[in-house]
């Protein structure tokens, strides 16, 4: 079995990037020779990466080398930064610049990477999507959600509403909570919808995926994006 490990900023991150993952992987079955690691590793300020010659990502990255039949690592951060070390921030220019420097630790050739920024935040997927979780009850005890006859705003979901988490809490029954709900909702929202959207940062996580998962089952190991 090959391993594949999860990056992500944050404890509330943590169930929502590993379920859209596995809902992503489960159409090719890959279950009997890939295992999706149910401990993401979570990084803090995405912008903190960057830093020291990019010295925290690589100790990251090597922490996760030693996870067993460790083959490959996703990534998944929100992209609602305007800055990244007094450069503006560039949602493919800093995918690459993580996935060049990772390169020193073997991405690429011993493990497969794929960096993904999500626009603006992860949350702004679940608002895509948001009319398919309208008036459905939560796990666990069948708790209140979003409230029913919600609707996804009109636009670009990649760049408005800014504070996607915000918007989601106001379209909550009892608010929204990243720790409680974020891993539900991702495993709950139909995906059609928010590819119907045509947000290119939810097609760059899917298609990465797909790719890296290909890579680990082949033994041809990639680092995306470059």
């Amino acid at each position: 079995m090959r391993r594949l490990v999860l990056f992500c900023e944050g404890q509330g991150d943590e169930l929502g990037v590993w379920q859209l993952t596995k809902r992503v992987l489960a159409p090719s079955d890959p279950w009997r020779w890939l295992v999706l690691d149910d401990a993401p590793f979570r990084t803090g300020d995405v912008s903190s990466l960057f830093k020291s010659d990019f010295s925290k990502w690589l100790k990251l990255l090597t922490a996760a080398r030693k996870r067993p039949e460790f083959a490959g690592v996703v990534a998944v951060f929100d992209g609602d930064m305007d800055r990244v070390n007094k450069q503006p921030f560039c949602p493919k220019l800093h995918a690459c610049q993580l996935a060049a420097a990772a390169q020193s630790v073997g991405a690429g050739s011993t493990f497969s990477l794929a960096v993904i920024f999500a626009r603006q935040e992860f949350e702004s997927w679940l608002i895509a999507g948001v009319e398919s979780l309208a008036g459905q009850r939560l796990p666990p005890n069948s708790r209140p959600g979003v409230l029913s006859g919600t609707v996804a705003p009109s636009g670009d979901l990649e760049l408005h509403p800014r504070g996607a988490k915000e918007w989601l809490s106001k379209a909550m029954e009892e608010g929204y909570l990243p720790t409680r709900d974020q891993g539900v909702l991702a495993k709950l929202v139909a995906l059609d919808p928010i590819r119907n959207r045509n947000l290119r940062s939810f097609s760059r996580f899917e298609s990465a995926i797909v790719q890296i998962a290909s890579a680990i089952q082949h033994n041809k190991h990639i680092a995306t994006p470059s």
